[in-house]
C-alpha cells in the first residue's frame, strides 16, 4: 500500500474567538482518509482545499565535528 502526503488548507477556529488560516499535512493512503484524520484531530478546522504534496524530501548531510 502506498501512502501519499496531502496538504489541507483551511481556517482554524479557536474557542476564544481567534481564527487563522493554516495548512496541515497528513500522510494517508487516500484523500478521504487524510480528511477524516484532519477532522478527527482538529475538529475546529474548516477545510477549504486539499492537494497532494509532490515536493522532494530534504536530505540533510552529516558534517564531521572539528
Amino acid at each position: 500500500m502506498q501512502e501519499t502526503k496531502f496538504n489541507i488548507y483551511g481556517e482554524m477556529f479557536h474557542s476564544n474567538g481567534y481564527s487563522r488560516m493554516d495548512v496541515l499535512s497528513y500522510i494517508a493512503p487516500t484523500q478521504e482518509e487524510a480528511i477524516a484524520n484532519c477532522k478527527r484531530n482538529n475538529p475546529g478546522f474548516h477545510i477549504m482545499s486539499i492537494w497532494i504534496d509532490e515536493s522532494k524530501p530534504e536530505v540533510v548531510k552529516l558534517q564531521p565535528l572539528r
